[in-house]
């Protein structure tokens, strides 16, 4: 008996002392938090740039109609695609501007201003109706531009926002709601 338990006792020893693969238990431990929390943040911040860069081309667009220059450089084009086209423009976008969809109305005051939501929750994709409206304003208008373009997510699996679409997407939107000014006989077209 008290061979067993010496051999048992000096095998518990040099267990306890052995550390070989104690570094590679560790990094296991370690490295899949630290792969999520650097997805997420990699995630976070192009999500953060495509969104920023689509609230500068809303408010791009939203100063053309706002002052009618807009209207000076209509070139017999269809309105919303070359407000696409502005929006777009030269500068670096971080969604494809092919997928950009956009609604602008008239509005008879800044209280009745009802805007059409984009997303529809049970279909994961784009309201159907959404980006058909294109009212070209007049002066003095109260005018609603919303705009809404999927981006892709590399890692969609860490979606906790619910506005995820088919195929690893996410929807973002934005709005701007402003007065034009008091100018007069300016067409889009």
């Amino acid at each position: 008996m008290s061979w067993r338990r010496a051999v048992s006792a000096r095998f518990g020893r040099l267990f306890a002392q052995n550390s070989d693969g104690a570094t590679a238990v560790e990094f296991a431990l370690v490295a899949f938090p630290f792969i999520v929390l650097l997805c997420a943040t990699f995630e976070a911040a192009f999500l953060f740039l495509s969104q920023q860069t689509l609230d500068v081309a809303v408010d791009r667009a939203a100063r053309l109609l706002r002052t009618g220059e807009f209207q000076d450089l209509a070139d017999g084009t269809e309105a919303s695609e070359r407000m696409r086209r502005i929006m777009c423009g030269s500068r670096a976008v971080f969604f494809r501007c092919d997928d950009l969809r956009l609604d602008v109305t008239r509005q008879s005051g800044f209280s009745a201003s009802e805007i059409p939501p984009a997303y529809d929750g049970k279909r994961k994709d784009f309201v159907v109706s959404f980006g058909t409206h294109f009212e070209c304003p007049e002066g003095n208008d109260v005018v609603a531009i919303r705009a809404a373009v999927p981006v892709a997510r590399p890692f969609s699996f860490l979606d906790v926002s619910g506005n995820g679409m088919t195929g690893g997407r996410q929807l973002l939107t934005t709005t701007a709601i402003f007065r034009t000014e008091p100018y007069s006989g300016k067409s889009c077209t």
